[in-house]
């Protein structure tokens, strides 16, 4: 048997051993440089690049949003503040189901659709993130405790302190103040790049009045702060701020106890006020009544109260009175008298039988004198111009309406601001409508007739103006020609405030400076002219104001109006068995200044007041005049005006120019 050996070789195996070794190792020193490449590259080459993605993950950068100014009355009392809240805010990046956590929250705090649907939209606009979102304002103590209990459970969830708008008179000069609220996408389109930048921290912005007029004085500078936050997201500490700057307090020159005043006056009547300072322009009261309340547009109105708000068709509470237009009515003649002074049309001494009605040449149409005493038989017997304005003749302004021409007219009156807005930060005001032969061919297309001439001699027809308007016009006169713009704005951080020298008017210029004392006294015994041996010869204002104050200490300038709603024929209107809809009864008008003739003191005060459907302008409107003249001349100036009265007007002698052609004649001319 042959058996055979093979001997095991050492070497070789030892050969094999070193080599899967020496692979091994290679392989491990291989791996070994690919990680510290890897850890060079990441430690060193893209420091900086995962620095600021781990500083990114921890550290954020958020908005502080500046308190607004204040928005202060004359003598310094708030009519716009701020007041120190917390708010529920949500981070939409800290919360994993938004819906689980808004119905959460819904059993812990009040929510209304109002407030889900302003924080839905809050959530889609552009904004930084990791910011918060705000979900309610205001909450109660009652509420702060039920989200502090279960913040545990509610991560992303805040309570922010913050400042809210607040109007503490509520809706005391609503419409002139303006209110704020919740920006929405249009208003942030219409922002440039740095303004979008400067809200980013801010959810409300002016909407109306004074409140957007002044926006950017109001609002400030947004500040900044770098805060380091935990993995849910909670700040732990602020690394660095950038102080928000504060808005400026603004004052303005109106007078919350005038507007109290002002706005007790009107009752319960729909209507406006205006009332002006004649040295400054300064807007002493500006009401519009109905009004209502600002606050609840701050944090977001329900649907509810909007829906009462704008579709209340008779009351309007949102519609500015006092700066949008009605017929003036009758309140314009002190004006048209001054341009037939100017153009030679009448004189101190022109005169006209009026009859109670005017006809033009050759037409069988009667323009009816609308006054009580004609629908009674009658007119105003011997007429002049003095006469025409304390007795409100219509005759007498047909007739010198016709004569002027309606070129004329719309020049003269356009003087006063008539068709345009003179206020310097009431940009929101209407023009009205001042009426030519160019306007109505380009508005409705048909030419110019005598007929339209007539009837915007006395206020009507197409002639429209603010109570606005009004009241600059009747400073004008307060003022003998001299042109002062209303304004808002009295000062900005306690310092004055003076609009550009460009912004002034030119005076009005009258060939004799005479006229203006004639037309004040004309306007005075609207109110003072008592009873006299002539039939029904008194001022139009005499017995709603003069007779049942005949104390009054000072003579106070003005001139009623009535402007018609609708066409209604006279003896319709003095029927007892005919009703009229309370909405189609005339417009009650008053404009007025005070003091008037006194010999130490300028007039302090121009005002305008509209009454909707108050349908007397003498026994309606006057007297709320004359209760805002005695609270602002004597209560709050406390001014002594019984020191040195002046005579009544028809008490003095008056300079006569010489007479212009008669009637007769001018009645037929055409125009």
């Amino acid at each position: 048997m042959t058996s055979s050996w093979k001997f095991r070789d050492h070497e070789a195996e030892w050969r094999l051993f070193r080599q899967r070794v020496n692979l091994a190792l290679g392989i491990i020193f291989l791996m070994l440089a690919v990680l510290v490449a890897k850890l060079f590259d990441l430690q060193v080459v893209q420091h900086e690049y995962f620095a600021s993605r781990s500083d990114g993950n921890r550290l954020h950068v958020q908005y502080v949003p500046p308190e607004r100014g204040l928005i202060l009355d004359r003598s310094g009392v708030p009519l716009a503040d701020n007041l120190p809240v917390y708010s529920l805010t949500i981070v939409p990046e800290e919360v994993d189901d938004i819906n689980a956590t808004l119905t959460s929250l819904a059993r812990l705090v009040a929510l209304t659709e109002t407030d889900l649907e302003t924080f839905d939209n809050q959530l889609r606009r552009s904004r930084v993130p990791y910011a918060s979102v705000p979900l309610r304002y205001a909450l109660s103590e009652e509420e702060k405790s039920r989200v502090a209990v279960n913040g545990h459970r509610l991560p992303g969830v805040r309570m922010e302190p913050q400042f809210m708008r607040n109007y503490p008179h509520g809706d005391l000069a609503a419409h002139a103040v303006g209110y704020v609220s919740h920006i929405n996408q249009q208003e942030l389109d219409a922002l440039d790049e740095t303004e979008y930048e400067n809200y980013g921290g801010t959810t409300h912005i002016g909407k109306t009045g004074v409140e957007r007029t002044y926006e950017e004085l109001l609002h400030g500078q947004v500040g900044y702060e770098t805060v380091e936050k935990n993995n849910r997201g909670r700040v732990m500490r602020v690394l660095e701020r950038t102080e928000a700057v504060r808005g400026s307090d603004i004052s303005l020159h109106l007078d919350h106890r005038l507007q109290q005043v002002a706005e007790d006056a009107l009752g319960d009547y729909r209507g406006a006020v205006v009332a002006l300072d004649p040295a400054t322009g300064g807007v002493l009261a500006m009401v519009s009544k109905p009004g209502f309340d600002p606050n609840l547009f701050v944090t977001g109105i329900s649907s509810r109260d909007y829906g009462a708000l704008v579709t209340d068709e008779v009351n309007t509470p949102l519609f500015d009175r006092s700066t949008n237009p009605y017929p003036p009515g009758s309140t314009i003649k002190p004006v048209l008298g001054l341009a037939g002074l100017q153009l030679g049309l009448v004189d101190y001494e022109f005169t006209i039988n009026d009859p109670g009605y005017f006809q033009l040449p050759g037409v069988s149409y009667r323009w009816n004198n609308y006054t009580m005493r004609t629908a009674i038989g009658g007119g105003h017997g011997i007429t002049d111009l003095r006469k025409a304005i304390y007795q409100s003749s219509d005759t007498f302004f047909y007739d010198l309406g016709h004569r002027m021409g309606i070129d004329a007219m719309h020049d003269f009156m356009a003087l006063f601001g008539f068709g345009d807005n003179l206020a310097l930060d009431i940009g929101y005001a209407r023009t009205g409508v001042l009426p030519s032969r160019d306007w109505k061919m380009e508005t409705r297309g048909e030419p110019w007739y005598p007929g339209d001439t007539i009837n915007s001699s006395i206020g009507q027809g197409y002639m429209w103006a603010t109570p606005l308007q009004l009241a600059t016009a009747t400073a004008v006169i307060a003022n003998e020609g001299r042109v002062v713009r209303p304004r808002m704005l009295k000062s900005v951080g306690g310092e004055r405030w003076d609009f550009p020298a460009a912004d002034s008017l030119p005076d009005v210029m009258l060939n004799d400076p005479d006229y203006w004392r004639y037309m004040r006294d004309a306007m005075t015994m609207v109110v003072h002219r008592p009873y006299s041996n002539v039939f029904r010869d008194y001022g139009t204002a005499y017995e709603s104001i003069a007779r049942v104050d005949p104390e009054m200490s000072y003579l106070l300038a003005g001139k009623t109006g009535t402007a018609q709603v609708v066409s209604i024929a006279q003896n319709i209107r003095l029927s007892t068995d005919i009703q009229v809809s309370d909405l189609n009864k005339d417009h009650a008008l008053f404009v007025a200044f005070a003091p008037a003739a006194h010999p130490t003191t300028e007039p302090q005060i121009a005002l305008a007041v509209f009454v909707e459907n108050g349908e007397s302008g003498s026994s309606v409107a006057g007297p709320v005049a004359k209760r805002i003249s005695d609270a602002w001349l004597l209560d709050i100036l406390r001014l002594d005006l019984a020191a040195s009265p002046e005579p009544l007007p028809e008490q003095r002698p008056g300079r006569q120019p010489e007479a212009v052609a008669g009637t007769d004649e001018a009645i037929a001319s055409g125009e």
